[in-house]
C-alpha cells in the first residue's frame, strides 16, 4: 500500500512537471523562432563584420550583405525587425539567443587561433610579454534601452597574480541595430588602489567598431578592485520611437592584466653624462669618406655635394 501510495505521487508530480513545461509561453507563429532567429542574427553579425573590410564602401556594402542575410534565410526587412521589437520585449529570450551566438562565434574564432592571436598583440602593451584574460564574465552581451536590460557590470577582485604597476585592458566591439534615434552607448572601466583613489576610462560608443579602454597603476599603489560597466543610454531625441528596434551587441569582450617588466631602464640622475657612442658617425668625415670610396672606384675625383 505504501509503495503504492509512492508511485501514485511520483506520477502525480511528474503530470504537474509536464503541465507547466506546457504552459510556458510560446513564440507567436507570425515572429521567427528562437532558433531560426539564433541562425539570422549570427549571420547577420558576420556580415556586420563582412562589410568593415572596406571602411570607405562600408554603407553600400552593409546593405548589400543584409538582403543577401535575409534572401538567405527566406525573410524580409519588416519581419526581421518585428520579431527583433517581439524579442527586446522578452528579454531573457534574447539573452539566451545571444549566448549562444556568442558561443559559436567563440568557437569559430578559436578555429583560426583569433583568440590567441589578439592576445599576442595585445601583449607589446606589456614589455614583459606576461599577459593574462582576467574576464569571467559573457563574451558577447545584447543591451536594450529598458532597464534593468540596459546595463552589464563587472568587478573583480586582484588575487596574488596582481602585482604593483600592472596595467589593464578592456577590448571589445560593438555592434548597432537600431531602426531610428542616436546611437548612446558607454563602456567605462575603473581601478581602485590600496589608498581609496580612483582612476578610470569611459567611451561612448556610437558605431560598429572595436574599442580600447586602458589603465595604469602608474604609481605603483597597487590595486584593490576592477570594475566597470556597459550601459546602453535611451534617447531622449525627438526621432526616437519607443516602439521601434533598438539594440547594442558588444562582442570580443576580453580584459587583460599586463604585467609590467621587472628591470626598467634607471632614469638619469642630475650630473650623470650620456655615454660616448662609438658608432655615431661625423657628417664631415662621412663625406669625406664617402669621396675617398669614389676615388678608389673609378679612380678620378669626384666632388661630393
Amino acid at each position: 500500500m505504501k509503495h503504492r501510495s509512492i508511485t501514485l505521487f511520483i506520477g502525480i508530480a511528474v503530470g504537474l512537471f509536464v503541465f507547466l513545461a506546457g504552459c510556458r509561453p510560446t513564440v507567436p507563429s507570425d515572429i521567427i523562432q528562437e532558433k531560426d532567429m539564433e541562425d539570422i542574427l549570427y549571420d547577420y553579425h558576420l556580415s556586420e563584420a563582412m562589410a568593415r573590410q572596406n571602411y570607405d564602401q562600408y554603407e553600400s556594402n552593409v546593405l548589400t550583405y543584409r538582403t543577401a542575410v535575409f534572401k538567405k534565410h527566406g525573410i524580409t526587412q519588416a519581419q526581421f525587425d518585428t520579431s527583433m521589437v517581439y524579442y527586446m520585449r522578452h528579454t531573457e529570450r534574447l539573452h539566451a539567443i545571444y549566448k549562444r551566438i556568442a558561443e559559436r562565434m567563440e568557437d569559430k574564432a578559436r578555429s583560426y587561433g583569433s583568440s590567441e592571436g589578439m592576445l599576442a598583440g595585445l601583449a607589446r602593451f606589456s614589455a614583459s610579454g606576461d599577459t593574462a584574460d582576467i574576464w569571467k564574465g559573457d563574451r558577447t552581451i545584447a543591451l536594450v534601452p529598458n532597464r534593468p536590460y540596459n546595463l552589464y557590470s563587472f568587478s573583480y577582485t586582484p588575487d596574488s597574480t596582481f602585482h604593483k604597476g600592472d596595467s589593464f585592458i578592456l577590448t571589445l566591439h560593438s555592434d548597432f541595430i537600431f531602426q531610428d534615434g542616436a546611437r548612446d552607448g558607454i563602456a567605462m572601466l575603473a581601478l581602485v588602489f590600496k589608498n581609496d583613489s580612483v582612476a578610470s576610462h569611459v567611451a561612448h560608443l556610437s558605431s560598429s567598431t572595436s574599442y580600447n579602454l586602458t589603465l595604469e597603476d602608474t604609481n605603483r599603489l597597487g590595486v584593490k578592485q576592477v570594475k566597470g560597466f556597459f550601459m546602453l543610454n535611451k534617447s531622449n531625441f525627438n526621432d526616437a520611437s519607443s516602439s521601434t528596434l533598438h539594440l547594442m551587441a558588444l562582442s570580443n569582450i576580453h580584459l587583460l592584466r599586463c604585467r609590467m617588466p621587472k628591470n626598467k631602464p634607471e632614469k638619469l640622475k642630475e650630473g650623470d653624462r650620456i655615454p660616448h657612442d662609438s658608432l655615431r658617425k661625423d657628417p664631415q668625415r662621412m663625406r669625406v669618406s664617402k669621396q675617398q670610396e669614389l676615388q678608389n672606384t673609378r679612380g678620378e675625383n669626384i666632388p661630393v655635394e
